[in-house]
């Protein structure tokens, strides 16, 4: 089986080259976009890696949390890797790890070939009335209010968009009124089959008009084209936790401010024993102990190690 892995990163090279030493495989293809934003990126430190796989690096938006940009980027990415035809395509950041190897990483979907693996988190769609919002109401502002350095300046736009929904609530504004789809919600980490990824890509131009305006739509849009199509019956379900059906490992309780929480070392056995695939998030900044110790035990190397 051949595998395409499609990495959105923005900052932390080092991090990003053991991501890609990790993956590398004759059956793995790697393709990144990098955020245009991003000044200090050097497509060169990267040349000098020795790789079975064959690399892609992109830099041809500009992202922001949040913003249909993110939507952007992954249709960008799906459509660069279908051209080439793979059996699984593995959306995955920056700041994931794989933590199993190679070999049991491709063995995984071999006997589990022809599933989707996709995270749909209905309680939280059904208990939080805010992730229907997005796309019921137009966020015109969704990435200028992310578009500044100045905190002072992103309040600025934050309050205008407030107003802006708060109008539409008033004048009973929803844009779901005439959409055929059922909306559905999860982690916008996932791995999909050939097949699904056609749909979506089928789909492109219906998502634009239907997500355009969403608020984290990233989080929406291949969760909602999966449930309203043939492949809602292809959706894997994990034994352990139905919200690891993507297979990634993310610790939303330790978490702050709506992202999740940063592994250390510490995590490091809980992590390991998971029975997932990916795991996130990691940054070198804050434990570059726990990536190299990682690595080691993916490469079957033994992980006492010594920075």
């Amino acid at each position: 089986m051949k595998h395409a892995f499609l990495i959105i990163a923005h900052n932390n090279w080092w991090q990003l080259k053991q991501l890609i030493k990790q993956l590398d495989s004759e059956f793995h293809d790697i393709y990144i976009h990098i955020d245009k934003r991003c000044k200090d990126f050097d497509q060169g430190i990267f040349s000098e890696m020795t790789l079975k796989s064959k690399i892609y690096f992109f830099q041809e938006y500009k992202v922001y949390w949040g913003g249909y940009s993110l939507v952007e980027v992954e249709l960008f990415l799906l459509e660069n890797a279908f051209r080439n035809n793979y059996d699984y395509y593995h959306i995955i950041s920056g700041g994931d790890l794989l933590i199993t190897s190679n070999q049991e990483f491709d063995a995984f979907f071999e006997n589990n070939k022809g599933f989707e693996f996709i995270d749909f988190d209905d309680n939280k769609l059904i208990n939080d009335p805010e992730i229907l919002r997005r796309v019921r109401l137009y966020h015109f502002l969704q990435n200028f209010r992310r578009i500044s350095g100045s905190s002072f300046i992103n309040s600025i736009f934050v309050f205008f968009e407030r107003c802006l929904l708060l109008l539409q609530i008033i004048l009973q504004i929803d844009r779901t009124k005439k959409l055929n789809w059922t909306i559905k919600y999860g982690s916008q980490w996932v791995s999909i089959t050939n097949d699904l990824t056609k749909e979506v890509l089928n789909h492109k131009k219906n998502v634009k008009e239907v997500f355009r305006f969403t608020n984290c739509a990233d989080e929406l849009f291949i969760q909602t084209i999966a449930y309203n199509s043939m492949f809602r019956d292809k959706i894997f379900e994990n034994e352990i936790d139905s919200l690891m059906n993507n297979m990634r490992v993310v610790d939303w309780k330790r978490g702050k401010n709506g992202s999740p929480y940063t592994f250390c070392s510490s995590d490091f056995e809980n992590i390991i024993h998971s029975k997932g695939l990916f795991a996130r998030k990691f940054s070198e900044e804050i434990d570059k102990e726990i990536i190299l110790k990682i690595n080691n035990y993916v490469n079957g190397v033994d992980y006492e190690i010594s920075l």
